[in-house]
């Protein structure tokens, strides 16, 4: 018995649409928020990149499907959290290279197949190695940024829309259209220009992230052993 290859690698497709920023770093300008578009969008993509630790959440959507994303990942790779994908969720964990998820029964009737009841009989409650990195994207904060920051060439120039209050905060947006429609980044103005928040509204694939806990550390503690099924071992 193998694990099947659940739909969520396409989320990072859906992510990347939303993205916004290239390019270079703004240089600390203090009247950040009059700078153009383009030197905005660089800027938050220089501070986010240069992160150890986040946490991002939200919803997306990929071929009509919605996935659900909260996640708390670093650049080492180890994380911690959840994802919802076809009714059903997963809790997911990453540590010193080695990834686990823990799906519930909705999710392996959603994602599963004929070879749902099979694997919720073998699972149970216990963590399933992810031999098929299923998962592992979302984990590896480098790798997630390397393709939300990813150059769309096909996309226009940014352009800044105002500014306005996130959370007790001063944000700047900046705003990106394509043949797929418009996304919407939310850019501190103050310190560390990151990206609070990521939205795109219209087009087929609409979504919104949220981030937050820049740079806190966090500690993830593998299962134990008995903890733990590797489906590709089970006949």
């Amino acid at each position: 018995m193998t694990s099947p290859r659940i739909r969520a690698a396409a989320a990072l497709c859906v992510v990347g649409a939303l993205a916004v920023g290239c390019g270079s770093d703004d240089g600390g300008d203090s009247d950040f928020a009059e700078q153009s578009g383009d030197e905005i969008a660089a800027a938050a993509k220089a501070d986010m990149k240069g992160l150890e630790q986040v946490t991002f959440s939200g919803e997306i959507t990929s071929e009509g499907s919605t996935i659900n994303l909260d996640i708390r990942a670093s650049s080492s790779g180890d994380c911690t959290g959840s994802i919802g994908l076809g009714g059903g969720s997963a809790e997911i964990l990453a540590k010193d290279g080695t990834n686990w998820f823990k799906p519930d029964e909705e999710f392996w009737r959603a994602n599963a197949g004929d070879s749902a009841d099979a694997i919720i009989g073998a699972v149970g409650d216990k963590w399933v190695l992810d031999t098929d990195s299923n998962f592992s994207q979302f984990c590896d904060l480098d790798a997630f940024f390397d393709n939300l920051f990813k150059d769309d060439e096909d996309g226009g120039d940014y352009k800044t829309t105002g500014t306005e209050e996130a959370d007790g905060e001063r944000v700047v947006t900046v705003e990106q259209s394509d043949d797929d429609g418009t996304s919407v980044g939310y850019v501190l103005v103050e310190g560390d220009h990151y990206l609070v928040k990521l939205e795109r509204t219209d087009g087929d694939d609409p979504g919104h992230l949220e981030f937050s806990d820049f740079d806190e550390e966090f500690d993830v503690e593998a299962p134990a052993d008995d903890e733990v099924i590797d489906l590709s071992t089970l006949q």
